[in-house]
């Protein structure tokens, strides 16, 4: 196994260290729904809050969708900023509903006040994480427990010299297979940061500069 695959294995429930920087800037939509393709881009294919991936769900980004850092209820204005949109699963959307957070996550990040722990259970760091723990259930019982298998899967597959455990490893960290197609999307008014296209995961598929995992 690489230095980069085992590193990959112990970071795979590791909040990033800053604010995931924009990208991406499409403008104009007239449904939220239709930023998802630049958020599935932007958030790396995996849940804000929870840090679960598509890859690990039948139904892939279905199971995901678009969420509002300041809630609807509370800024009708910021519905449909870019800015303001995270890539959440569904059930940490639902969980969350319409409460406000209690940091800005287009400025704060999360790793300040939250750790995953190896049991797989989420250790809030602050009062801030507390709250969030809370707001979007992210020590759901069943959840808690798909992370550990997840956790106690890889380290056994570590453990094996079978060229199958590396693969296996390589699949479970493996990107979406079905990667948005940024290039061919027309926002009503444009993408303000069009250069972050040509680092979309989709066209580094496409030029073989995109990391097996």
């Amino acid at each position: 196994m690489t230095d980069a695959l085992r590193e990959a294995c112990n970071r795979i429930f590791e909040y990033p260290p800053s604010p995931p920087p924009r990208r991406h800037g499409p403008k104009g939509y007239a449904e939220c729904d239709s930023y998802k393709p630049w958020l599935r881009d932007e958030f790396a294919f995996r849940c804000a809050y929870c840090l679960w991936r598509e890859n690990w769900e039948a139904d892939g980004h279905h199971s995901f969708g678009v969420e509002h850092i300041v809630p609807r209820s509370a800024s009708a204005e910021l519905e449909l900023e870019y800015a303001n949109l995270l890539y959440a699963c569904n059930t940490c959307n639902s969980s969350r509903r319409d409460v406000s957070l209690p940091v800005d996550l287009a400025k704060s990040n999360l790793v300040q006040h939250l750790e995953l722990l190896e049991d797989g259970q989420v250790l809030a760091r602050s009062e801030a994480g507390e709250d969030i723990v809370d707001i979007c259930r992210l020590n759901r019982p069943i959840l808690v427990l798909a992370r550990r298998r997840i956790l106690n899967l890889v380290r056994v597959l570590q453990t094996s010299t079978h060229p199958d455990a590396v693969r296996a490893i390589k699949e479970l960290l493996a990107f979406s297979p079905d990667l948005p197609n940024l290039k061919a999307l027309r926002p009503p008014k444009g993408n303000s940061r069009p250069e972050g296209i040509s680092q979309s995961y989709f066209e580094l598929r496409q030029t073989d500069a995109l990391p097996e995992f």
